[in-house]
């Protein structure tokens, strides 16, 4: 009986010691937090975007001179992958940025350019820190947009986003594949088409793409980012 007990105990030394047994992943919650577009515009707001600490804010763009920067609270956000293929007259992008201690603060995409832009936003639970892993790019016509194969990935858990920017298409349609949600926004500024996103997490390495099918015929760019999910 004293043997058991010294084992229970050192199991739960060890426990401890290496950060605890049997953790479950977390789940990401994917939060809308709006859209902006406007035609021949050198900035566009989203304004008073608050996060909670340990949030990540997710931010694609449509952007007719490949120039677009975002910012939120005066911080630059990263520019984790970008697309210009095909016929597409536009400049498809995805923008992250975590916030360890979370805080209030607009949301600014901007490009020296001046030309069409949109964005959409989102705020995200339970992603990394340093959560971005795999990135795929590509472009074409026609009616189903996808991404291609992003690398294997490096995680079990991830979060994979999607987002599809359009020379002329001014609303959503199609269905998005594999499952994927649609995040029900789509920024449109007016000259170059509009751009949407699509997300879906997932419990095991692989090599995923984002794609959608029969959406209204028009000229694309669809990119794609994994995103290590927080323990």
């Amino acid at each position: 009986m004293r043997q058991n007990h010294f084992s229970l105990l050192l199991l739960t030394g060890l426990c401890i010691t290496f950060g605890g047994c049997g953790r479950t992943t977390l789940t990401p919650t994917v939060t809308a937090r709006g859209t902006a577009g406007a035609e021949d515009t050198a900035d566009l707001d989203i304004p008073n975007v608050t996060l909670k600490a340990g949030e990540t804010l997710l931010v694609s763009s449509n952007d007719e001179h490949r120039d677009a920067i975002v910012t939120w609270n005066g911080a630059s956000m990263h520019e984790d992958v970008a697309a210009h293929e095909g016929g597409c007259s536009c400049y498809t992008k995805i923008f992250s940025l975590y916030s360890a201690g979370g805080g209030t603060g607009d949301i600014v995409a901007s490009h020296d350019s001046s030309g069409d832009l949109s964005i959409n936003a989102y705020s995200v639970t339970n992603l990394a820190p340093s959560a971005l892993d795999k990135t795929k790019a590509s472009g074409g016509d026609g009616t189903n947009p996808a991404s291609g194969a992003t690398p294997m990935t490096t995680k079990a858990n991830e979060l994979l986003w999607g987002t599809i920017g359009y020379a002329g298409n001014t609303a959503m349609s199609g269905v998005w594949s594999d499952g994927f949600t649609s995040g029900k926004q789509f920024a449109n500024s007016g000259g170059i088409g509009g751009n949407e996103d699509g997300y879906k997490t997932v419990s095991s390495t692989g090599a995923f793409a984002a794609a959608k099918t029969g959406v209204q015929k028009d000229s694309w760019n669809a990119v794609i980012a994994t995103y290590a999910i927080a323990r």
